[in-house]
């Protein structure tokens, strides 16, 4: 899936229930996640990272902080009060508009829409810390290493990076789940299917040897981060820039 069908399989999805798509609980589908307890989800899953990189030595705490594929700003606005400053930014409009209505519960935050490959919004060397969770999975392997190059500019020297991302299938039938895939791509090009969530991965092994070749960060530590379902073996992996 490319990035302009990506973004019109967001914007469709999140038009019409923007809490579920960022944090799809099959209980909470049709407007049924409470915003209070949609929020507090993310404090705590910031709060959980938070305390499992200080046994790394590593401080949340800095000038800047970026959210990549920030939704509605669940993950954004616990980072505001961990940071001076925190960015959020999203391929959906819809979004970043949803997330702006909300800013009331971070007032450091910056949401940004962006729809480019790059992230040329961001200079150089100007983040302490890049978080990415959930979102990665939803993107073309080819678009994630651009994201990642670009991530590892943006980020100070001492900067860290800490995003989810799963490594590879596990049940069921790999060819039969890739096909499903294939179809409903088709369709959704014919105009026939309605968006989903497309789901990508990249073998953990090649993701390490890709940033150790393509940018300037080395790899902490990772450790297993089953958010991309029972399907899917996943891990939650911690860069820092040399």
């Amino acid at each position: 899936m490319n990035l302009s069908r990506l973004q019109k399989n967001f914007e469709s999805l999140a038009a019409e229930d923007p809490l579920w798509t960022v944090l799809s609980d099959n209980s909470k589908k049709g407007g049924k996640w409470d915003p209070e307890e949609f929020y507090q989800s993310g404090e705590d899953t910031i709060h959980a990272l938070e305390e499992q990189l200080a046994h790394h030595g590593i401080r949340m705490r800095g000038d800047t902080a970026l959210d990549f594929g920030c939704g509605v700003g669940r993950l954004t606005f616990p980072l505001s009060r961990r940071f001076k400053n925190a960015i959020g930014v999203d391929i959906s409009e819809s979004m970043i508009s949803e997330a702006k209505k909300n800013a009331g519960r971070g007032d450091t935050c910056k949401f940004v829409l962006n729809t480019e490959s790059t992230l040329a919004f961001l200079e150089n060397e100007t983040l302490d810390f890049a978080y990415s969770n959930i979102v990665f999975q939803h993107i073309q392997p080819r678009y994630s290493k651009r994201y990642f190059r670009e991530i590892a500019r943006a980020l100070k020297p001492g900067g860290t990076f800490a995003f989810q991302l799963p490594s590879h299938f596990t049940s069921g039938s790999l060819l039969r789940k890739r096909l499903g895939y294939q179809l409903k791509s088709i369709s959704q090009s014919l105009g026939l299917g309605k968006a989903y969530f497309e789901m990508n991965a990249i073998p953990r092994e090649k993701l390490i040897r890709f940033f150790e070749s393509s940018t300037d960060l080395k790899l902490i530590t990772l450790w297993d981060y089953p958010a991309a379902g029972p399907n899917w073996q996943s891990y939650l992996y911690v860069f820092q820039k040399r």
